[in-house]
């Protein structure tokens, strides 16, 4: 092999670097004069220098990872990377060099709101818009410490509640936080299912000869981030290569001492399918639940949201409407401009009676668009089953549960008889079908996991 020229090595790295890492990571710290000093090719070692101790140190702490894989794809694995300062003379000095100093500043206060849009934050979901009670002051109190010191307490954290309860609202406002008080660090928000989608795509792209970089832009994409915010994680649950791909990128930001937020709709040991390593990490650091709010807070979640959107409802309303609707913030809120516009637009006088009449005919109109294929399909996804098994004449035990609950949601939400219900679910005849709607009942009575299990699918339904 010929002798290595600096100049052409560093503009190949920063080729792919540009591909892989943040842009403005990439604007503010290697393109302001870093480049490759000295290539030891007897040692096997790379001397990257930055023009200042503040761009050594940011090049070093926080693109050494992308840079590594690299330059093992380039060059080859013996090579080691290090870090130092060339200190130009004062003559060829620019104002472009200080840039952490003056035009990063610049670019942070033009472009905070870009910062979030590009992280994926919604900008609904913010602090400032959190009415905290009893029902989420412990998950409030860990993600505002998170915000003080990210990477360094409650890590990684893990949020979960049930539907619509405000831990994707909570989930963001950390993520809107973080940005505020620190700029540079690059913070990214997913979905479990955008994850999954992006693994699959790799997969499936790294099949083609032409495009075997794309996995390692995704390893790149994800490991080379401060803050690392993936809401219902529970979706990846069963995907074994999408779960190995999110085991890897966990520890390597663990042991960098970036933050992890996870949120779930179930504790990290109740996630079926989840792989055991996956889960133990999850609970390694900070749990915390979101309960439904008191009355209490529901009415102070209802005033502020009556505030903000004008609808001048006025307060013996509010607090008829929180005694009403019991079932969570999403759908509180919800209520709340159904109820307003409905009365608005037919020219009621909002009271308590009026109130419950339209909620009731609100509710009404609700279930009539559940059918018995749209409760299948739920519970289903419920139990990560596909309706085949659950159609089927398997008597697995993972299938049982399912099928009985199926039975009981048939006949309590759409009112089907038990023929009909036997015909849907298999042609199973009519005495299984008793049985099974029989032991969801008693289950209901004595288990309350079990109960909230039925909840959180009834809620799914009606939402």
């Amino acid at each position: 092999m010929g002798s290595l020229n600096e100049e052409d090595v560093w503009l190949s790295i920063k080729k792919d670097l540009k591909n892989a890492a943040s842009p403005i990571l990439f604007n503010t710290y290697i393109n302001k004069g870093a480049y490759i000093k000295k290539i030891d090719e007897i040692n096997h070692l790379i001397d990257i220098t930055a023009p200042t101790d503040h761009h050594r140190n940011n090049i070093e702490e926080r693109l050494y990872g992308v840079l590594k894989e690299i330059v093992t794809k380039q060059l080859g694995p013996q090579y080691r990377l290090m870090f130092s300062v060339t200190k130009r003379e004062p003559a060829q000095l620019s104002i472009d060099d200080f840039g952490p100093l003056f035009e990063e500043k610049k670019e942070v206060e033009n472009n905070l709101e870009q910062r979030k849009r590009e992280a994926g934050l919604n900008s609904l979901y913010t602090f400032d818009r959190l009415v905290v009670g009893n029902h989420n002051r412990l998950a409030y109190a860990v993600a505002t410490a998170i915000t003080e010191n990210p990477g360094k307490m409650y890590n990684p954290f893990f949020l979960y509640s049930g539907v619509g309860l405000g831990k994707t609202h909570l989930a963001h406002a950390i993520g809107h936080k973080i940005i505020e008080k620190n700029p540079t660090l690059n913070v990214l928000y997913k979905t479990g299912e955008q994850f999954l989608n992006e693994v699959v795509d790799a997969i499936r792209k790294s099949k083609n000869p032409k495009a075997n970089s794309k996995r390692t832009a995704l390893k790149n994409k994800y490991r080379n981030i401060d803050v690392l915010i993936i809401d219902d994680i529970q979706f990846i649950a069963g995907k074994d290569s999408t779960q190995e791909e999110f085991f890897h990128t966990f520890n390597a930001l663990y042991m960098l001492q970036k933050q992890i937020i996870l949120t779930s709709d179930k504790h990290p040991k109740e996630i079926k399918t989840l792989e055991e390593r996956l889960s133990s990490r999850f609970a390694s650091g900070m749990i915390a639940d979101i309960q439904k709010p008191d009355i209490e807070t529901k009415l102070a979640i209802l005033k502020d949201r009556n505030d903000e959107l004008k609808l001048q409802v006025n307060n013996d309303v509010l607090e008829h409407i929180a005694a009403l609707v019991d079932t969570n913030i999403r759908e509180l809120e919800g209520k709340l401009l159904q109820t307003a516009t409905r009365a608005r637009n037919e020219g009621i006088d909002l009271n308590k009676n009026s109130v419950v009449k339209i909620l009731g005919e609100i509710n009404q109109n609700k279930k009539k668009l559940i059918t018995p294929d749209s409760i299948i399909k739920e519970v289903c996804q419920y139990y990560d089953i596909t309706i085949k098994e659950i159609k089927g004449q398997r008597r697995m035990k993972p299938l049982v549960i399912p099928r009985q609950v199926c039975m009981y949601l048939l006949r309590e939400v759409s009112g089907l008889g038990l023929k009909n219900i036997g015909e849907l679910l298999g042609r199973k005849d009519h005495t299984t079908v008793i049985h099974g709607i029989h032991k969801v009942e008693t289950l209901v009575k004595s288990d309350p996991k079990y109960k909230s299990h039925l909840e959180e699918i009834k809620q799914k339904l009606f939402l």
